[in-house]
């Protein structure tokens, strides 16, 4: 009997010590515990929500806006064309692509488009003085690039135009030899009174000179072509030059018979 009184009694105190030790660990667990040290928190307010029933109204962009993006290419999938085998084509491709971004750029919008149109319109109004257009609001210039011969004053009375002619053409200096006939044909203009010489005048007004002559329109043709090789310095040859000279005969032998 003391025996197994003795037993239970130690079982009893295994328990209890169970039971503490849980005790003990409830308590310190309620202890660290945050709740246990957390404040009270405010309340949160209610989020009011409107309760918009309008029905949807769809936003469409301008119409130039909408064209705008429409020709734009970076909008335009699957159209961009595949690259050319030929690299001459593939350099040329890359030239204008550059070309292209040159005339977007910030720099051609805002300095050089204007620097071009000013060389532009330079050489114009160059070539409109070499072809003897823009005379009359240049008159110095018309007499400065009055008729001379090897780029001296000369009398075209005084010149033997048929040696002179000859000489150039050896020297097969045509453009010089078409001026040569060109003055020769105002030499024989000038004798036959169908115009008045002066060194300073220009060949339109010689043109004009001869209004309402049936010499008028072939002088003009011969006075264009003669501005175009010499001032306009068009290249001729041996073979053109040989139509020029029988262009130039044919207008002078009724100016001679008329002489």
């Amino acid at each position: 009997m003391k025996e197994r009184f003795e037993l239970r009694f130690t079982v009893y105190d295994l328990q209890v010590g169970r039971l503490r030790c849980l005790i003990c660990w409830l308590c310190l667990s309620l202890a660290t515990s945050p709740v246990a040290f957390s404040q009270p928190k405010k309340p949160i307010p209610p989020v009011s929500v409107r309760d918009d029933r309008a029905p949807m109204q769809v936003r469409y962009p301008k119409a130039d806006h909408l064209r705008d993006l429409q020709a734009d290419r970076d909008y335009q999938y699957g159209r961009d064309v595949p690259p050319p085998e030929n690299p001459i084509a593939r350099f040329f491709q890359w030239l204008f692509s550059k070309f292209g971004e040159f005339l977007r750029s910030p720099a051609y919008q805002n300095v050089w488009q204007y620097v071009i149109l000013a060389a532009v319109a330079g050489l114009v109004i160059y070539l409109l003085m070499k072809a003897e257009v823009m005379k009359f609001l240049f008159p110095k210039s018309a007499q400065s690039s009055g008729l001379d011969y090897e780029n001296l004053a000369e009398n075209i009375h005084e010149i033997d135009f048929d040696t002179a002619v000859e000489e150039a053409v050896t020297r097969r200096n045509f453009r010089l030899a078409t001026r040569l006939l060109y003055l020769q044909t105002l030499k024989r203009l000038t004798d036959a009174g169908r115009i008045t010489y002066k060194p300073d005048k220009t060949n339109r007004q010689y043109v004009y000179e001869l209004a309402n002559s049936p010499l008028q329109v072939d002088f003009e043709t011969l006075t264009r072509q003669f501005e175009f090789i010499w001032y306009g310095d068009f290249p001729v040859d041996e073979s053109r030059f040989g139509q020029l000279r029988q262009q130039f005969r044919q207008f002078n032998q009724p100016v001679t018979h008329q002489a």
